[in-house]
């Protein structure tokens, strides 16, 4: 908990670069993707980090496609509204 507020603050600092990437996840020999994941560079020992409501996002996107809610390949610009 302690780690991701950490994260969470530093990401709001400058020298931060934000970017885009896909999430891949394969669950039962079969492969989930969410596309151009928002996240960020920072100068740390892991450099690259999601915010808070990205990945409980995540989760929450991961789920729904593993219970073939939506589907196994999505841009994450169709569900980043989703509600968390």
């Amino acid at each position: 908990m302690y780690k991701t507020l950490v994260r969470e603050v530093a990401a709001m600092k400058p020298g931060t670069k934000s970017l885009t990437k896909d999430v891949k996840w394969c669950i039962d020999e079969k492969v989930y993707i969410v596309k151009n994941v928002p996240y960020s560079i920072l100068p740390a020992e892991e450099n690259e980090y999601f915010e808070m409501d990205v990945s409980i996002r995540l989760t929450m996107i991961r789920d729904l496609m593993y219970m073939n809610e939506i589907p196994s390949v999505i841009d994450y610009n169709v569900v980043r509204d989703f509600e968390v």
